[in-house]
């Protein structure tokens, strides 16, 4: 349901047909309360009674160290970077980015808007990855210009 929802969004609109939802300029969806706290039941720890959460780090929230470490070796060695959908607002995301650039890899963005990386990566598409990355999956492979050498 939520995923028709958002394929059919109409950004201008607030009819009920897009469930209240509104595109931020960041990229993320703003769903109007009215359509789901009534029914959005959010469930809590059955030893603490505290909210559980998935094992992921949410927007404003700090990268575990050892995953961090590990995230800046990855990028530090790799020869390619492929960014899906992110501003790289957040400066552990950036960094990634950065090191990896720094370190010569070839490096794509596929993202709505600008990111903070539009300055120094070679391919930038703007585009929603819902309508791009099928086609560039299709392709069999995707060209990365190769980083300058001074």
């Amino acid at each position: 349901m939520w995923a028709a929802a958002i394929e059919s969004l109409d950004y201008d609109s607030k009819s009920d047909r897009s469930f209240g939802m509104k595109q931020r300029p960041d990229g993320d969806i703003e769903i109007d309360e009215k359509f789901w706290e009534a029914d959005f039941h959010i469930p809590t720890c059955e030893k603490c009674n505290g909210v559980l959460k998935p094992d992921v780090v949410f927007f404003g929230d700090n990268v575990p160290k050892d995953r961090a470490d590990k995230a800046m070796e990855a990028a530090k060695g790799c020869d390619a970077m492929l960014v899906l959908g992110s501003s790289l607002m957040t400066m552990s995301a950036f960094r990634l980015v950065r090191a990896a650039h720094e370190a010569g890899a070839a490096i794509a963005i596929v993202n709505v808007g600008v990111t903070r990386a539009d300055d120094f990566v070679p391919l930038k598409i703007n585009a929603r990855l819902g309508e791009i990355l099928p086609r560039l999956l299709n392709m069999g492979s995707l060209s990365i210009p190769a980083p300058m050498q001074l």
